[in-house]
């Protein structure tokens, strides 16, 4: 398709009918601070120029290859075959495609990424992937509506503080009433209920719930969102709690931190509720000839099927990030996750030895903790620091209602660790910590 500028007067045509005097008021809208005024460029520069112009620039910015910080987004290592098998032209999408059946290859991506999730996190079946963990937290408190038409949630204090709001947003929305549980040593307070529940485990803090006992108490929809999916490869799944809808982020698995996402949302199910779950589910089959192919079995779209029937509007999952989650699991495999797992574990506990967490329980590669630290010089030495708490309280919350549903007052830190740490390095940061650590 060839590209047709405006001309001069369809351009000033359009800004009469706006009663506009420049095109700069289209965006008055933004404050002037992040405007750009001058990009130092300068008029008549070749691409060349303006290329070793744009290095020299890149050569301010600092990256940090060792990260403390965690809250929903983690550092592991990345295999190279991640970023081959996500830059073939075939899975080269961010888009579930619109003609399924004649995209054999991601459908066949999409079919092992559901397969791999079922199977890590010991569930029934398993859509072909969500926006990220925050919107499949809120889809699923919606699906446990439908299944059950039961008004209220309860929903932990201790889930991911941003994955609270957007399930807030989404619950206003449907007029469905919102209940946070409060955190007793670190734990979410268990209570019989028959209306549905929440839980996240291991938990914002890094504490890991007793999903056991939870299950025992909850009559209702059990909801279990899962932060780093790679945990499952040492903790007992969800699945074997009998959680009726299980959710994760999938950023861990293959894909950058980047600045915080973007993210692939994770939603599986029992069988008996397939129908009520939100997404696309892809299918094993044969064509007319025999031939083993893949085809999209359900769509619960209201774009594809009745309005009234539909269960969501969500259609674009984020199937690029699903296609480099299947290389890394594949590279890796259960084994390979297994040692990822207690490699994490392992240099969480190295911290704690001489950081004492906030809470005396059982925790898994994350922990709060009261230390007193520069930042800025953890980022010059190349780490990214450890989360500050007051950062990421949930905006409806203010910081006392937080401390109380917690027990986590917000000069604490929440301190992660992963598998990425040499021994050495670990010992430096330690040191690091330790040195500022004291009691609140």
């Amino acid at each position: 398709m060839d590209f047709i500028p405006h001309t001069q007067e369809e351009i000033k045509e359009m800004m009469d009918f706006l009663g506009i005097q420049s095109l700069d008021e289209l965006f008055d809208d933004i404050p002037d601070k992040f405007k750009v005024k001058e990009l130092g460029i300068g008029k008549g520069i070749d691409e060349k120029e303006v290329f070793k112009l744009a290095l020299k620039r890149a050569e301010k910015n600092r990256y940090c290859i060792l990260s403390l910080a965690g809250g929903g987004v983690y550092f592991h290592y990345i295999p190279a075959v991640c970023d081959f098998a996500s830059s073939l032209p075939g899975f080269f999408t961010s888009y579930t495609p619109y003609q399924a059946e004649m995209s054999q290859g991601i459908m066949k991506m999409l079919f092992d990424f559901q397969t791999l999730m079922t199977e890590l996190f010991d569930m029934d079946v398993s859509n072909a992937g969500m926006y990220g963990g925050g919107s499949a937290l809120a889809e699923a408190c919606l699906m446990a509506h439908r299944i059950s038409n039961k008004k209220k949630v309860y929903i932990s204090a201790g889930v991911n503080p941003f994955w609270l709001e957007v399930v807030r947003s989404y619950l206003e929305t449907a007029e469905i009433e919102f209940e946070l549980v409060p955190l007793e040593n670190g734990r979410t307070k268990i209570f019989e209920t028959n209306d549905i529940f929440v839980v996240q485990s291991p938990n914002f803090f890094g504490v890991i719930e007793d999903l056991k006992k939870i299950r025992e108490s909850i009559k209702g929809i059990l909801i279990v969102a899962v932060p780093d999916p790679v945990d499952m490869a040492f903790l007992k799944p969800p699945g074997s709690f009998s959680a009726d809808i299980v959710v994760s982020e999938g950023q861990p698995l293959g894909n950058y931190p980047s600045f915080g996402g973007s993210g692939l949302g994770i939603f599986l199910t029992k069988k008996e509720h397939i129908r009520k779950m939100p997404g696309r589910i892809i299918g094993k089959t044969e064509d007319m000839e025999g031939n083993k192919c893949y085809a999209m079995i359900l769509q619960t779209r209201e774009q594809h099927i009745r309005r009234e029937k539909a269960t969501s509007n969500i259609c674009t999952s984020t199937t690029l990030l699903a296609v480099r989650a299947v290389a890394f699991m594949k590279y890796y495999g259960a084994d390979g996750l297994r040692k990822i797992a207690e490699e994490s574990l392992k240099n969480s506990l190295f911290l704690r030895e001489k950081i004492k967490p906030v809470f005396e329980t059982e925790y898994f590669k994350e922990f709060p903790a009261y230390i007193d630290i520069d930042e800025n010089k953890f980022i010059e030495e190349g780490i990214l620091p450890p989360i500050r708490l007051e950062r990421v309280i949930p905006k409806f919350l203010d910081e006392k209602e937080y401390e109380l549903l917690t027990g986590v007052d917000k000069s604490a830190y929440l301190i992660c660790t992963t598998e990425i740490f040499s021994e050495s390095e670990l010992v430096y940061v330690r040191d690091m910590l330790s040195n500022s650590s004291h009691s609140f």
